[in-house]
């Protein structure tokens, strides 16, 4: 795993870390209120015997369930909600990491050893290597053939083997779009089925 991997994936740890404790202080809030209500409805409902009581314990106690369950509701559409927010500003900020990290010096020497990575996997195929319209200019330091693939916007390289029909993918586009996907996927739909 590359250094820029390891630094995406401990910034990813860390902002996850923050989320699951706002989501935990939420829930906690919301439980408290829940306590709070049921509390309320105890002692207005009371424990006396005779009929009439009892029915209106009874619809205490199912406005209460209702009252819980709007509360429950309303608690995790604000719970996802604010997870897209934060999720949409990680990956905001990832974004920006990735463009600087383009930017830096370290970038051509990174696009080079990705390609002969891959270049080891089919070494006796001429490898034909992909980059974005913005990296033609490190096209030369590469070693191979390169054409310009404008559908490659966050930088990173794709390289194909001729003859094999292989294609390898070490664009950021795609690393993000997995990252995304699978943050939603593990984060947001784990609170849904709780």
């Amino acid at each position: 795993m590359t250094d820029e991997a390891l630094k995406l994936q401990r910034f990813k740890e860390a902002v996850s870390a923050d989320i699951d404790a706002q989501v935990a202080r939420i829930l906690d809030e919301t439980q408290e209120q829940c306590d709070k209500m049921m509390e309320s409805s105890r002692l207005t409902v009371g424990m006396d015997e005779n009929a009439g009581r009892v029915r209106l314990r009874q619809e205490a106690e199912l406005d209460y369930t209702r009252r819980i369950s709007t509360a429950r509701l309303g608690a995790q559409r604000n719970v996802l909600l604010r997870r897209g927010q934060l999720a949409d500003e990680v990956f905001r900020r990832v974004t920006e990491k990735l463009a600087a990290f383009r930017r830096s010096s370290e970038y051509p020497e990174w696009l080079k050893k990705a390609v002969e990575q891959c270049r080891k996997k089919y070494p006796e195929r001429r490898a034909e290597v992909r980059l974005a319209p913005e990296d033609m200019k490190y096209a030369a330091a590469l070693g191979c053939e390169a054409q310009e693939d404008r559908s490659i916007a966050l930088g990173g390289v794709i390289v194909g083997f001729e003859g094999v029909g292989a294609v390898i993918d070490c664009t950021f586009d795609s690393m993000f779009e997995n990252e995304r996907a699978e943050f939603s996927n593990n984060k947001e739909l784990a609170d849904i089925q709780e």
